[in-house]
């Protein structure tokens, strides 16, 4: 390798003709010219004779918008209500295959009103899905860039066709330097405005924001050396929630040829772009309302959950604690009304997401809190005897000792269980029958040991339930039943 750049130099060192001269301009000469007019292929946001970065996060339509950029400029009709200057176009992409290259741009003349023959000699797609050596340029080690085929081949379609506008889809496949190497990226994005310098037209490099929420990856040269850029994003309300999925926003974020700003709303519409007026009323969706709700909904779930980590039982009941009003002073509210909760908790209740005067916790009393619970999270907090997993309690021993022994065996059996389990059955799929089990036939009865088998149904009937509980001894955790207050 040493020796191929030694040979490299000593043929540059070699090689004694001149380098053509400079070409100077002096400013005296344009005493009484006409001062040109700047000229534009999209008025105010891609100029011509200049390569335009076009950023946006992912899925917000980069592909699509530029394809119907392309498409507007091949028939100089207005770009979502922006004037364009008529010109052959070409779109490439390396991303996207030619039968969806296909069906975007039936939407596209479907929405603009035209056929898709008046493209004829107008406008040109290419797609590079899956080809090898798409860069425009190689970088070697010292950093120098090297012209790739690629580019001469674009370079020469766009002269043989008329082409006087190119989209360049993406960066990650076109520019294989380093995004943060300031000298390559400012080589790269010289080298696209010399093809809209050799088109006499424009080009728009379509790239990729960071993960850290920028507009543009990579070196500050992205920003610095282009006179334009532009930016495509879905907008967000304050608290990054997503009012209307359909809506687009491209803003001026660099334009060194017009005012910086000029937001460009619009909104997708039957697979393509159109201004927000060119949806029919009839198919317009109250988006912004859907949103509203849905935010509002989430927030009270979001209350309900604090409320419940709190342990404040909250009800419907319009009283002291009235969830909508106690959610509404809530900073987990954030600052959402007492009458937007209260529809929020209509809604909820109707989705079957919450369910009212259930049991929440048990209170010092060892009584059952009721209100509002979510229906989706069938966990408890903890209560004062350890807390029960179950959505429904199982019920408290009490001091009578002629109460019937289920109740019993339901709280001092070694397996946790609710108050209302399945009811045990045969292998057959019956359910099981019979009396409670005794002192003396624990082991073979499926009630007290689930390991037992199943009686056979032409066993004999067991005795009839005890009148009496099972004896008990100091060492049994309800020796001496319950508080009275139980």
């Amino acid at each position: 390798m040493d020796d191929a750049r030694d040979a490299i130099f000593a043929e540059y060192e070699g090689n004694n003709a001149p380098p053509p001269i400079l070409n100077l301009i002096n400013p005296a000469g344009w005493s009484g010219v006409a001062i040109p007019e700047r000229s534009w292929k999209v008025k105010d946001y891609i100029p011509d004779r200049q390569a335009t970065l076009l950023t946006g996060k992912g899925a917000a339509g980069k592909s699509l918008v530029s394809q119907q950029q392309a498409t507007c400029i091949a028939l100089g009709l207005p770009f979502l209500g922006v004037e364009t200057v008529q010109t052959n176009a070409l779109y490439i992409t390396c991303e996207d295959d030619a039968d969806e290259l296909h069906r975007r741009q039936v939407a596209i003349c479907a929405n603009l009103g035209v056929d898709i023959e008046d493209l004829d000699g107008k406008l040109f797609l290419l797609s590079l899905q899956g080809e090898m050596g798409n860069e425009l340029a190689t970088f070697d080690h010292d950093g120098r860039m090297h012209i790739a085929p690629r580019y001469q081949q674009v370079q020469k379609a766009c002269e043989d066709h008329g082409i006087g506008f190119a989209v360049l889809d993406n960066t990650a496949h076109l520019f294989t330097g380093n995004e943060n190497d300031r000298h390559q990226v400012a080589s790269f994005i010289n080298l696209c405005n010399r093809l809209a310098i050799a088109i006499d037209g424009a080009v728009v490099i379509v790239g990729h924001p960071n993960k850290a929420g920028d507009s543009y990856s990579g070196s500050t040269a992205w920003e610095n050396q282009v006179r334009s850029r532009l930016f495509m994003e879905i907008p967000m309300d304050d608290d990054g929630n997503c009012p209307d999925p359909d809506a687009r926003v491209m803003r001026r974020e660099k334009s060194n040829y017009a005012q910086r700003g000029g937001d460009l709303n619009f909104m997708w519409f039957k697979g393509s772009f159109v201004l927000p007026d060119a949806v029919p009323e009839e198919q317009k969706i109250d988006t912004a309302a859907i949103a509203k709700a849905s935010r509002e909904n989430d927030l009270f779930m979001v209350c309900l959950a604090k409320a419940t980590e709190q342990k404040r039982a909250v009800s419907h009941v319009n009283g002291i604690n009235y969830a909508p009003r106690i959610f509404a002073h809530m900073p987990q509210a954030k600052g959402v009304k007492e009458m937007d909760m209260r529809a929020a908790m209509e809604r909820l209740l109707s989705l079957g997401k919450i369910e009212l005067e259930a049991n929440l916790w048990k209170g010092s009393n060892r009584h059952w809190k009721v209100g509002i619970k979510a229906t989706n999270d069938v966990r408890q907090p903890p209560s004062e005897n350890g807390g029960n997993a179950c959505a429904n309690p199982a019920p408290t021993p009490c001091a009578d000792p002629r109460q019937p022994l289920s109740q019993v065996i339901e709280n001092t059996a070694p397996t946790p269980r609710c108050a209302d389990p399945l009811v045990l059955r045969t292998e057959e799929g019956e359910p099981l029958t019979g009396s409670p089990p005794s002192s003396e036939d624990w082991k073979s009865n499926p009630i007290l040991n689930p390991l037992a088998e199943a009686r056979r149904n032409d066993a004999p009937e067991p005795p009839p339930w005890l009148d009496e509980a099972p004896p008990i001894d100091e060492t049994d955790p309800y020796f001496g039943g319950c508080d009275e207050q139980d």
